[in-house]
């Protein structure tokens, strides 16, 4: 029986070369071997360190020492705005892997983090403070993680705010930046039970300080979507403010609202407009309706159903007294949906059908209150 021929080249892994490798460099560290460079930290405080570890944990290092730099051929280096405590935890991290973040740390562990760019602690400080997010700090950590570039926690804190606006204080919401306000109400995720807690939202804003805020009242109410706002409100409240009768901007707008609820504003002719999008918050929605058409046995169906395409899901409506016969056609005048179909067989003329119950009519519409 021949032996099989010897192995050429033998490829070898090691999964615990790299662990083992940390434990090496770290145990260095704590003897004190082979140390080539001293950080100081603000107050003064020393900490010995290995270029090359340091330069592979963070790139700041890397062009720190392997550029041009002053700091290249130093052996003591001053990092100016890094607190002590916060430079040990990132200095472990680079020894270890491993960081513990807890609420007394996460803020300034994250400050430094960014400076001297360890990204992987970084985005762990955002993903604790993700966690921590409630009515109290919500908009103060949303402008701590858009300063240090926090995409996570930034559109964490933002989701968080658009979902809990109605329970935040007055305060907190009228010393609000305008731009901020700006786009929580373009949001589609502004979570309001009516579009006039939205108006109100705004409205509030601009009466917190008149003579800086009345001005940007038109851009504010752009961002509104007025077409939803219920009809009474809009005529009792709407039209008889102050900052709305005297301003042709505003004007503008709540003639388009009007037009839109009158079913004289057509979307087709005039384009995309966030303004005539429903929020989801607030039962809203446009929907696709099925009439007619034939089964898979080419038979005539009778039925109306529609689609939610927020939802993905189909829903049964109603259906007609008759067969269509078809050539029939299909068109939406405001709320409502008219269908017309050729007569077969009848002299007395097109036969009038009553609608569907409320319950029913208001999901048959283009843009209806679904159940």
């Amino acid at each position: 029986m021949e032996r099989p021929a010897p192995l050429a080249v033998l490829p070898f892994s090691d999964p615990a070369h790299a662990l083992s490798l940390l434990r090496g460099l770290s145990q260095l560290r704590a003897e004190r071997k082979f140390l080539d460079v001293t950080l100081e930290a603000a107050g003064g405080r020393d900490f010995p360190a290995h270029r090359a570890v340091l330069a592979a944990a963070s790139p700041y290092f890397r062009a720190m020492f392997a550029g041009q730099l002053r700091e290249s051929r130093a052996e003591r280096v001053r990092l100016h705005g890094v607190p002590p405590d916060m430079l040990q935890l990132l200095l472990d991290f680079s020894y270890t892997g491993r960081v513990a973040v807890s609420g007394d740390n996460a803020e300034p562990l994250l400050r430094a983090a960014d400076l001297l760019q360890f990204p992987a602690v970084k985005e762990a400080c955002g993903a604790f403070l993700q966690q921590q997010l409630d009515l109290a700090n919500c908009l103060d950590m949303q402008d701590f993680a858009e300063a240090f570039s926090c995409a996570g926690l930034a559109s964490a804190a933002q989701r968080f705010i658009l979902r809990h606006v109605g329970e935040l204080g007055a305060d907190q919401l009228e010393r609000l930046p305008l731009a901020r306000l700006l786009r929580y109400l373009r949001d589609d995720g502004l979570c309001v039970p009516k579009e006039e807690a939205a108006y109100q939202l705004a409205l509030r804003w601009v009466r917190a300080d008149p003579p800086r805020r009345a001005a940007h009242w038109p851009q504010l109410l752009e961002a509104v979507r007025l077409p939803f706002v219920r009809r009474f409100y809009l005529l009792a409240h709407v039209e008889a403010e102050p900052l709305v009768a005297r301003c042709p901007p505003c004007l503008r707008l709540l003639r388009e609202a009007r037009d839109f609820q009158a079913a004289r504003y057509d979307r087709h002719d005039r384009g995309p407009c966030p303004r005539m999008r429903p929020r989801p918050s607030t039962g809203l929605a446009e929907i696709l309706v099925l009439v007619g058409g034939c089964d898979q046995d080419c038979d005539e169906l009778v039925t109306v159903d529609c689609y939610n395409p927020q939802t993905g899901q189909w829903r049964y409506l109603a259906e007609f007294p008759d067969h269509l016969g078809g050539g029939y056609s299909i068109v939406a005048l405001g709320n409502d949906i008219y269908v017309t179909g050729e007569c077969v067989g009848r002299r007395s003329g097109w036969p009038w059908v009553r609608p569907p119950p409320p319950s029913l009519r208001e999901p048959t519409t283009f843009l209806g209150e679904t159940h």
